[in-house]
C-alpha cells in the first residue's frame, strides 16, 4: 500500500513536471513587461497598470516617460473609449480605508510615477502655450481645463467607490498647489517663473469656465465687462433672437 502511494506520488511529479516548467515560463514572460524593456505603444492595459505601480519612472529616459504619459492618456484619458470604472467589494473598501489612515509621508512608487507624468504633461502644455497664437492659446487652455476636470471626476469616482473621504474645495486647491510646488523641484529659476505664470493662467481659465454658463443670462454691458476681465478664456454667447429683433 505504501509502495503504491509513493509510486503514485512519483508518477504525479513526473507528469506534473512539464506543467510546472510551463507555469514558471509563463510567469517569466508576464513579468518581462514589468522588469524588462518598456514599449508603451505595444503594451496592453494590464501591463501598463503593472508598470505604473512597480517601475520607478525616475530611472527611465525622459522620452520613455513622455511616451508612457501619452499611452496612459490614450488608455484612460478623456477621449479613451474605455474610461476607468471602479467597483470594490466591502473587504476591498476596508483595505483602502485602513491604508489611507495608516499611510506614511513617503509616497508610493505609483504616486511618484503619477506626479512625474503630471509634470511631464504640465511642461508640455506650458511650452505649447508660449509658442501658440492668441487664438490657439484659448483653445489649448480650454483643453487643459477640460482634462483637469475629467481627472478630478475620475479621482472623485475612485474615492466614492473605495469609501474614502471626499476632500473639500479648499483641500483640492491645496493639493493642486502642492502638486505645482513639486513641479518646481529640479527646475531652473526661469522655469519656476514660467510654472507660476502658467498656473495663474489655469486658475483664470477655471474661473472663466465656471462662470461661462452663468454669463449667458447677463446683460450686454455686464457681459462685455466680464469678457475684458477674463480675456480670451471666456467665449461670449451669441445674442438671443429676441434681443436681435429689438
Amino acid at each position: 500500500m505504501i509502495r503504491k502511494f509513493f509510486c503514485m506520488i512519483g508518477q504525479g511529479c513526473f507528469f506534473a513536471g512539464p506543467f510546472v516548467v510551463l507555469a514558471i515560463g509563463l510567469a517569466m514572460i508576464s513579468m518581462h513587461g514589468l522588469f524588462g524593456s518598456i514599449n508603451p505603444e505595444t503594451m496592453d492595459r494590464a501591463d501598463l497598470i503593472h508598470v505604473m505601480r512597480f517601475r520607478d519612472f525616475r530611472k527611465l529616459p525622459p522620452e520613455t516617460v513622455t511616451a508612457l504619459t501619452y499611452r496612459v492618456e490614450a488608455e484612460f484619458g478623456r477621449r479613451s473609449p474605455n474610461k476607468p470604472k471602479f467597483e470594490f467589494s466591502e473587504t476591498e473598501r476596508k483595505i483602502y480605508v485602513y491604508f489611507q489612515n495608516s499611510r506614511s509621508e513617503q509616497k508610493s512608487c505609483f504616486e511618484t510615477n503619477l506626479l512625474l507624468m503630471a509634470r511631464t504633461r504640465y511642461f508640455q502644455w506650458m511650452n505649447d502655450y508660449v509658442s501658440a497664437s492668441q487664438e490657439q492659446q484659448a483653445v489649448l487652455m480650454k483643453e487643459v481645463v477640460d482634462d483637469m476636470k475629467y481627472w478630478e471626476k475620475v479621482y472623485m469616482d475612485f474615492l466614492h467607490a473605495s469609501g474614502l473621504p471626499i476632500p473639500s474645495m479648499a483641500e483640492l486647491i491645496r493639493e493642486f498647489e502642492n502638486m505645482i510646488e513639486q513641479f518646481k523641484i529640479g527646475a531652473t529659476s526661469e522655469e519656476i517663473v514660467r510654472i507660476d505664470n502658467f498656473k495663474q493662467r489655469i486658475n483664470t481659465a477655471f474661473i472663466a469656465s465656471e462662470i461661462q454658463g452663468k454669463a449667458q443670462n447677463l446683460s450686454g454691458n455686464i457681459s462685455t465687462t466680464v469678457s475684458k476681465m477674463l480675456g480670451t478664456f471666456l467665449i461670449m454667447p451669441k445674442k438671443k433672437e429676441k434681443e436681435k429683433k429689438k
